[in-house]
């Protein structure tokens, strides 16, 4: 009796051991799940933060290059304003130099045609007609010089677009040979022309010491 009393406590005692180990293994298995779910929404969170972190970094590498091409834009801009200013404020060169190649008599009211280029920076003058037209607005600067033969007069103006703008005389007498010169600055625009025009029937005397010229060179160019 006493015996099976003993074999019952043993056998109530290896149930309650099984009993506790069994809820045991299932509290376990209880927070492992837990911690798989705690570490599957981690690894979403990583992977939604990562996400975030790789759009985050794409955005900046597309607004770095648009920030970069941006700032080559505007450089080019820059350049070509500086440049275009830096030609607008370059003075160009203009200026010319002609001469009568042997006397000629000049009617009143013509044209003194200096036939001879000797410099015609700008390709402003024409040795056909005897005219000079501005290629660019600005204030410029011209000289005739004139010879008489003795006892004859030489009357002469410079003229731009029909406007006298410096007129002068030569003259000596008892047979000398002499010359004198004329010179004047005027604003002419663009297109504008100036040329010498005899006032009187005058010759215009040429040996290989006294030249007839006409002359003019660009001052100041007028940037609008």
């Amino acid at each position: 009796m006493k015996e099976e009393k003993t074999m019952n406590q043993f056998v109530q005692n290896l149930t309650m051991r099984k009993n506790f180990n069994l809820e045991k293994m299932i509290r376990m298995e209880m927070k492992m799940e837990k911690i798989i779910e705690e570490v599957k929404d981690k690894e979403k969170e990583v992977m939604t933060i990562a996400t975030d972190m790789s759009q985050r970094v794409g955005n900046m590498e597309n607004n770095a290059i648009q920030f970069q091409l941006d700032v080559n834009q505007t450089m080019i801009g820059l350049s070509d304003n500086f440049k275009e200013e830096t030609d607008k404020s370059l003075l160009p060169i203009v200026g010319f130099n002609a001469r009568l190649s042997s006397t000629k008599t000049v009617n009143t009211g013509n044209k003194v045609v200096y036939d001879t280029v000797i410099t015609n920076q700008g390709e402003g003058y024409d040795s056909v007609t005897g005219v000079f037209t501005a290629p660019h607005t600005g204030l410029y600067f011209f000289t005739a010089h004139v010879c008489n033969q003795g006892n004859k007069d030489v009357q002469y103006a410079i003229y731009q677009e029909g406007t006298l703008i410096t007129t002068s005389t030569q003259y000596d007498n008892g047979g000398v040979y002499s010359c004198s010169s004329v010179s004047t600055i005027a604003m002419v625009n663009k297109a504008e022309r100036v040329w010498v025009q005899s006032l009187d029937t005058s010759v215009y005397y040429v040996d290989s010491r006294r030249w007839n010229t006409f002359a003019g060179s660009l001052l100041i160019r007028q940037v609008r």
